[in-house]
């Protein structure tokens, strides 16, 4: 096993399309499939050390809270989510939210930690290894790479 393999996530990709009224219902439905893909994939995982235990912990609240801020911007600001999809790269897991506007995501610059709002963008940009967007379709695509713990 290469040193950043890690089996704690299913091998295939994960892919829900949204529908229905935009809303809180949508991104409690994509958090809920995130959750429910990173079970599985834990379920399946090989046993670890205690250390390597903690280390996936805290990528799977990471990769639960970067899911709960693209949704929930793909929701405020981009017109509604479409889907969410979740792959599994080497030494990386990638979240990807589609959503129906083609206007770019417009992190709220300076960052500044007393300001009520605008923080999304900021916590997506300071948990990943890397974010960014891309077209899709009649909307866009944001994603975001979450760094995952080798596996020894």
């Amino acid at each position: 096993m290469s040193p950043h393999s890690v089996t704690a996530f299913p091998s295939g990709p994960w892919h829900l399309e949204l529908s229905g009224e935009a809303g809180v219902d949508r991104v409690a439905t994509g958090i809920a499939f995130v959750r429910r893909a990173l079970a599985e994939g834990r379920a399946d995982a090989e046993p670890r050390e205690a250390d390597g235990e903690r280390a996936l912990d805290v990528v799977l609240v990471d990769v639960v809270l970067v899911a709960a801020e693209l949704l929930g911007n793909a929701e405020r600001h981009g017109g509604g989510t479409r889907s969410v999809d979740l792959e599994h790269r080497p030494g990386l897991l990638r979240i990807i939210v589609c959503d129906t506007s083609p206007l770019p995501p417009r992190p709220v610059l300076p960052h500044r930690a007393e300001r009520a709002g605008g923080h999304g963008l900021h916590i997506v940009a300071v948990l990943s290894a890397d974010w960014g967007w891309s077209q899709d379709g009649p909307g866009k695509a944001v994603w975001a790479d979450l760094p995952l713990p080798p596996v020894a």
